[in-house]
């Protein structure tokens, strides 16, 4: 049992690697400005083996009871599905496993707590992004950046995340293997 803890290492920060990926997506918010006469739009991904033929929705999350559904896809379309409710603009990019959902011409009684879902009715949804909270701002604050370069970090940072999972790994192999060569 001599040496066991210092080829144990790899292993350990392997498994504090893969356990730190797994967070919850719905427990966060990002604010977002409501600027009147304005739109918002959003991009959420998903998985796509899952659920790219599912049903996604926009929903507007109040303090009690369950969400209400802005507007909703239907399921069965390949390619582009979309769904729009006066206001509300929702787009599912199938191939490209993406809704974007815009907020036309946003207004002061927009202001609250919004989510993007897989809706999976009468089952629990799945919460594709972080919600957004629309908060009345006094113009001096600027916007968030694009959403775009929120993906671009997101990926970035899942990447970088890659490729750390693949010299640990490689790591826990060379440590594995050359365990079983003394032996």
């Amino acid at each position: 049992m001599e040496g066991t803890g210092l080829r144990e290492w790899p292993r350990l920060l392997l498994l504090l690697l893969c356990v730190s990926g797994f967070e919850a997506v719905g427990e966060k918010e990002e604010e977002e400005c409501l600027i009147e006469g304005k739109n918002l739009t959003v991009i959420c991904p998903y998985n796509i083996m899952k659920y790219s033929l599912s049903r996604k929705a926009w929903q507007r999350v109040g303090s009690q009871g369950p969400p209400e559904t802005l507007v909703s896809t239907e399921t069965g379309n390949t390619g582009l599905n979309r769904a729009q409710a006066g206001r509300f603009l929702l787009e599912d990019y199938t191939t490209d496993a993406i809704v974007k959902v815009t907020m036309a011409e946003l207004q002061k009684q927009d202001v609250g707590l919004y989510q993007c879902v897989v809706d999976l009715s009468p089952r629990e949804p799945i919460i594709l992004h972080q919600r957004i909270r629309l908060i009345q701002c006094d113009g001096m604050r600027e916007a968030k950046p694009p959403p775009v370069l929120v993906i671009v970090l997101a990926c970035g940072f899942i990447l970088n995340k890659g490729l750390v999972f693949s010299v640990l790994f490689v790591l826990v192999w060379k440590t594995w293997a050359s365990g079983e060569a003394a032996s």
